[in-house]
C-alpha cells in the first residue's frame, strides 16, 4: 500500500529541495547562519578523508535503498541519504554547510541535519523493537 501513495524518487527530490530552499531563502534575506566546514558539531578532518568517507557512505546508502524493497528502514535511509545529498552539495558550491536554525541549546543546524537525525533515530528504535 506505501508504494501506491509514495513515490521515493519525489520524496527524496522533495527532501533536498527543502533543505535548499531555506538556506537560499535565509542568505537571500540576510537571515543569520553559518557556514560550518567541519562534520556533525563542527568536527574538523582532513578533507581528502572527509570526501573518502562521505562518498562511502552515500555508496553505502544508495546500496541499501536499492536493494531492499520499499519498507520503513528504505524510508529512514532515503531521509539520511536526502539529507546527506543536501549537505553536500553546500559544501560542493560553498565550501561549507550553511547551518541556520539556532536553538541555543544545541549546536546549529539545517533541515538536511534533522533529515539525517530522523531516519537514524527511527532506524535505531526499529532495531531495538526488534
Amino acid at each position: 500500500m506505501l508504494k501506491k501513495y509514495f513515490s521515493p524518487i519525489a520524496f527524496f527530490i522533495f527532501l533536498i529541495l527543502v533543505d535548499q530552499l531555506s538556506k537560499y531563502l535565509i542568505r537571500l534575506q540576510g537571515g543569520f547562519y553559518i557556514c560550518n566546514s567541519g562534520i556533525s558539531f563542527g568536527i574538523q578532518l582532513p578533507t581528502f578523508i572527509f570526501w573518502v568517507l562521505w562518498i562511502t557512505i552515500i555508496g553505502i546508502l544508495i546500496y541499501f535503498i536499492f536493494k531492499n524493497p520499499l519498507n520503513t528502514f528504505t524510508f529512514c535511509l532515503l531521509l539520511i541519504l536526502a539529507g546527506a545529498l543536501a549537505n553536500s552539495i553546500d559544501r560542493i558550491f560553498f565550501g561549507c554547510i550553511i547551518d541556520f536554525i539556532d536553538l541555543k541549546i544545541w549546536p546549529v543546524f539545517n533541515f538536511a541535519d534533522i533529515f539525517i537525525s530522523i531516519g537514524a533515530i527511527l532506524i535505531i528504535i526499529k532495531t531495538f523493537r526488534k
